[in-house]
């Protein structure tokens, strides 16, 4: 078996449990399930290839009144202009931290939100490891029957720690997507 398929199933499985592990609670408190389609095109690609993230789950819970944690797992289809396949793989965390208190634990999140995020990933195609640590401003909508969607601006930098220990910084802007439904 492949090094990396294993890391994929530590990650499916997580994601799987999460929820599960929420549920046990006396007192229950929903969590948000979701997905966060995404692409990326970095500055160093050629012209027409891009990563997209093919397995982007979302798992989001509250942890007080005004802080959530989300996590969201990350597995990239690389399109090269050489062929096709598993880029990047990895794990995005964050803690959400809203405006507006919540008035009780079984309240949903919702509105402005500002939140510290650090994402680890391993790219096999350019053979190095990243770790991100990024910012991200944004607004989490809650609609009716609980589903939700949330809008963010990730701005910070990327360390990438390439296998023959070449090192560098890069910067960071995303456009964060995520849609789903609170349980």
């Amino acid at each position: 078996m492949k090094p990396y398929l294993s890391s994929i199933k530590f990650l499916a499985i997580l994601l799987i449990a999460l929820p599960f592990l929420a549920i046990s609670q006396s007192e229950r408190i929903p969590f948000f399930l979701g997905l966060n389609p995404s692409i990326t095109i970095e500055p160093f690609y050629e012209k027409g290839e891009m990563d997209i993230n093919i397995l982007p789950l979302v798992f989001q819970r509250k942890l007080t009144n005004r802080i959530d944690f989300r996590l969201t797992s990350i597995l990239n289809l690389g399109i090269r202009n050489d062929g096709s396949e598993i880029s990047h793989f990895g794990i995005e965390s964050a803690f959400p931290i809203f405006l507006k208190k919540k008035e009780n634990k079984t309240d949903c999140s919702s509105g402005i939100f500002i939140s510290p995020i650090i994402s680890l990933t391993r790219n096999r195609i350019e053979e190095h490891n990243n770790l991100g640590f990024w910012i991200e401003p944004g607004y989490h909508l809650l609609f009716e029957n609980k589903i939700a969607m949330s809008f963010g601006l990730q701005i910070g930098g990327t360390y990438f720690a390439y296998d023959e220990g070449q090192t560098k910084w890069a910067n960071h802007f995303g456009v964060k997507i995520i849609i789903g439904r609170w349980i």
